[in-house]
């Protein structure tokens, strides 16, 4: 697994932080291969996040992990290489669910031959948006068996009584409305089959200055601040 692969999948499994965390979210700014690397494992892990719910550490764990601080030695950096080798393990079995899951990794990853399938799994869009003038960007993925969306947003700045707007913009064909951008958190959606159907074209993802709800005449009526060609990964 390539070291791009193995930083994208620590950073959706959100593993990182301090510097490597602000180091990543710049490369998903300014990096358009490494934001398909986020979108693709968003795109794959990001259903596993609904099937389990958080839950708070118990007393009894706690007071071991006060008991092994109090210890004496370098705590910092035995914790620091536990740290280390526990986001390892993480990422691995990122990459293990994965395949468990009957997922396609990508053609550079090595892995064992596959189980034979009635059906090959369908192809993942993605569209990497970065605005020119605008700070605008984000990260769009479209998988075409569940209609699924899924928006990463990287950095998306929306100023009083303005708002967000996505637009799918098929060859030769009019802007159709994928919904407003939150300025944070991945967001997921449903495409509508009609809509769908425009996504089999292709096409330009972009992102437009609204007005707090939406466009009101149901077309782009601001900026575009940033847009993406969609590509399979």
């Amino acid at each position: 697994m390539s070291d791009d692969l193995t930083l994208a999948a620590e950073y959706v499994l959100r593993l990182l932080e301090g510097e490597e965390l602000l180091d990543a979210r710049r490369r998903l700014a300014a990096d358009p291969a490494f934001a398909s690397e986020v979108a693709w494992w968003e795109a794959r892990l990001g259903p596993l996040y609904e099937e389990f719910g958080e839950e708070a550490p118990s007393r009894e764990l706690w007071s071991r992990i006060v008991r092994r601080l109090d210890q004496p030695g370098d705590n910092v950096v035995t914790l620091k290489r536990q740290l280390a080798r526990w986001r390892a393990a993480a990422a691995g079995a990122a990459v293990a669910a994965a395949v468990l899951l009957g997922l396609q990794l990508r053609p550079d990853t090595p892995l064992p031959a596959p189980a034979p399938q009635e059906r090959p799994a369908a192809p993942l869009l993605v569209a990497s948006l970065v605005g020119k003038e605008a700070p605008e960007a984000l990260t769009v993925a479209y998988r075409a068996d569940t209609r699924e969306l899924v928006i990463t947003p990287a950095r998306v700045e929306a100023p009083a009584n303005r708002a967000r707007q996505l637009w799918l913009i098929p060859a030769g064909g009019q802007p159709i409305s994928l919904g407003l951008v939150a300025s944070e958190g991945i967001q997921r959606r449903v495409i509508a089959v009609g809509i769908a159907r425009r996504f089999a074209d292709g096409g330009t993802i972009a992102v437009s200055d609204e007005p707090t709800g939406g466009s009101p005449t149901g077309q782009p009526t601001g900026a575009v601040l940033a847009a993406g060609n969609l590509g399979t990964v």
